[in-house]
Parts: structure tokens; C-alpha cells; sequence
């Protein structure tokens, strides 16, 4: 005894159907779901500040995308796309907090979210993590060097004439604060 199997479709798919009259028969024929987008979906404004590649091109010359689930980063690389955005500077705040910069950030793909490429894209997040490499490196250094090590223990024990040298050798790395709520260093 042969199972009839019928086919299940989503519920948030779609379906249109046609009926087609053939002879005296009416066949049903499935027609493809097909959607036409226009917007400005480029984040730009009404001023023209961050204008895409196809605002510049007239609105009857501009090229259709097709757009399914394999090809969104392609589309949105061939777009374009920049967002500029204010935020909180949380990193050099001024005098009453209320420091604000301006980030623009690129629009490759779905990649261009994650926050290791929102933190490429920020200057000053980009100059934080190069300095947590360096000090990762410097740690690193310390841990396998002996005699490095033992230069750094005797810097530590002669900390008055040490000291003053050292801050003589970094007096171009005055702007770099800890941010507040952390203790700051003494002398």
C-alpha cells in the first residue's frame, strides 16, 4: 500500500498560484514570489552627506540587484554602504563628559557588525588595541628574557633616579590617562 506524501510548505514562504484553463481541465501553474525594493537604503542623507556610488546616477540608469541569501555581502560591498554616526567619546571625554565624536563606519558586508571590525574602523578604539598588542608583547618579552627581567627588578629597587629617567625618555606620552575611577600613578 503506496503513502501519499504531500508536501508541507512554511507558513512564511509564500505561494502563488495561477490557474491556467487548458481545454476543459484547469491546471494550477506556481508562480514565482518576486519583490522590487526601491529606497535609499545607502544611510545617506537628504543634505548629501555620504552619497553611494548610485546616487549619483540617475534613477532610470541605475542597475536592479538581485539579492538572495548566498550574494548579501557582494550586493552590499557593490552598494556601497557608510553609516556616520555621533557617540559618547568614552575614551578622551572633556572636562564635563560630554565630549562626542563622529565615526563613520564602511559597509562591506555582514562582517562589517562584529565588533573586532567596528573597533578597526574607530581611530582611536584601533590606537587602544595596537597598545594592548604592545603591552602584550612587552609582557611577553619580560616573561622570556631573563636579563631583561633582572634590569626591570633593578630599575624597581633604585625607584627615585630610575624614575626621573624614565619619565624624562616617555615625556611624549603625556595626553595617555587612565580613565577615571582608576588610580592614578604616584609622582
Amino acid at each position: 500500500m503506496a503513502r501519499e506524501e504531500k508536501s508541507e510548505i512554511p507558513k512564511s514562504r509564500i505561494t502563488l498560484t495561477y490557474r491556467i484553463p487548458q481545454g476543459i481541465e484547469k491546471k494550477e501553474l506556481e508562480l514565482p514570489f518576486r519583490v522590487l525594493v526601491m529606497g535609499n537604503l545607502s544611510g545617506s542623507t537628504a543634505e548629501g552627506k555620504n552619497k553611494s556610488k548610485d546616487q549619483l546616477v540617475d534613477l532610470d540608469k541605475r542597475a536592479i540587484r538581485r539579492l538572495d541569501g548566498k550574494n548579501l555581502n557582494k550586493v552590499m560591498a557593490d552598494m556601497d554602504l557608510k553609516v556616520t554616526v555621533k557617540v559618547k567619546d568614552c575614551i578622551e571625554p572633556g572636562d564635563d563628559g560630554s565630549n562626542e565624536m563622529e565615526v563613520t563606519l564602511p559597509i562591506k558586508g555582514m562582517k562589517s557588525f562584529t565588533p573586532a571590525d567596528i573597533a578597526q574602523n574607530v581611530p582611536k578604539i584601533r590606537a587602544l588595541l595596537l597598545l594592548k598588542k604592545l603591552l602584550l608583547e612587552g609582557q611577553a618579552h619580560i616573561d622570556n628574557s631573563k636579563d631583561f627581567r633582572k634590569d626591570l627588578q633593578a630599575i624597581s629597587k633604585d625607584k627615585e633616579t630610575s624614575l626621573t629617567a624614565l619619565k624624562g625618555e616617555l615625556t611624549g606620552f603625556e595626553r595617555f590617562q587612565l580613565p577615571p575611577g582608576l588610580p592614578k600613578a604616584e609622582g
